[in-house]
């Protein structure tokens, strides 16, 4: 089947491919400088630009100053569906480790942010610079669909119509080529789990129908995201989840989604006793400084 594409966009030459933001303003900040530095002049955005870290508004803030004032493509993450989903009481969020800190996102938004999220969709196809892509948060039939360079990725080969797929969802940067075509995932920009606490995008050259892509990692002021964790509320709104989230940014390595299939092993429950019996087992630790300490101890 050809690739048919729903628009074309005024892309330039360089364009900078974000996803999984993760309300990590700073991250995305020092993404956002780095790609100008590259000479993006354009952006594509493939979902999840809130919840799990504490800085909401800055983060919707900035992307929408790059909106304005740049070219941009816009998906919706399975992240912004919850809070659709929340909005029309499919969801329920409350305070505690299990939904806390999607409540303390939701708390943070505006009318016009539920608005935003609601125009978007989590796949499209579009012509950037004479090249089709297939865009999608996950696949582009579903904004949860886990896969890799190294897993799961055959099937979702076999449904690709253009030549290219650029895909977030995964925080696992990688560029992959069969037959043809090529999937290329830019990263997180704000929770990575490629091993290291390096913020990462993507950076494409569109040149005579021609790509070549620049896959960046960048570094940023990881202790102000720590910080803000605590001091802006979000860890007493969701306890050991955003904890959990912190060790992920501190190692690149999957620690929140461990922690919670741990506590789901115990009993199921959910209840705030095991996370934190759990969390100790992982060897968390619960203060601003100690995540600090252990950050250091990696580096």
């Amino acid at each position: 089947m050809n690739c048919q594409t729903n628009k074309t966009v005024a892309i330039t030459k360089k364009v900078a491919v974000l996803s999984d933001i993760h309300s990590n303003y700073y991250a995305f900040k020092a993404c956002f400088e780095d790609a100008l530095s590259m000479g993006a002049q354009s952006f594509v955005f493939l979902g999840d630009y809130v919840s799990d870290l504490s800085e909401v508004r800055a983060t919707l803030d900035l992307l929408y100053d790059i909106i304005a004032g740049y070219p941009t493509v816009c998906l919706r993450g399975n992240r912004e569906r919850y809070m659709l989903n929340h909005r029309d009481g499919i969801s329920h969020f409350s305070y505690g480790a299990e939904s806390g800190s999607l409540f303390y996102t939701f708390e943070r938004l505006k009318k016009s942010d539920i608005a935003f999220f609601e125009s978007l969709g989590f796949s499209d196809t579009v012509n950037i610079g004479g090249v089709s892509f297939e865009l999608a948060h996950s696949t582009m039939d579903n904004d949860r669909c886990y896969f890799d360079h190294l897993r799961g990725n055959e099937k979702i080969f076999s449904q690709i119509k253009c030549q290219y797929l650029l895909v977030g969802h995964s925080h696992k940067q990688f560029v992959i080529e069969k037959d043809g075509k090529t999937i290329i995932n830019p990263g997180s920009v704000g929770v990575p789990h490629c091993g290291d606490p390096l913020s990462q995008y993507a950076i494409l050259e569109i040149a005579d129908a021609e790509v070549s892509c620049s896959l960046r990692r960048v570094p940023y002021d990881v202790e102000k995201a720590i910080h803000a964790q605590f001091e802006s509320g979000l860890v007493d709104a969701g306890k050991y989840w955003p904890i959990g989230v912190l060790y992920d940014v501190i190692t690149g390595k999957e620690h929140c989604i461990k922690l919670l299939e741990r506590v789901l092993a115990r009993d199921g429950s959910l209840d705030e006793a095991i996370w934190h019996e759990e969390a100790l087992k992982m060897g968390m630790k619960f203060t601003a400084e100690e995540i600090i300490e252990d950050y250091h101890k990696r580096l």
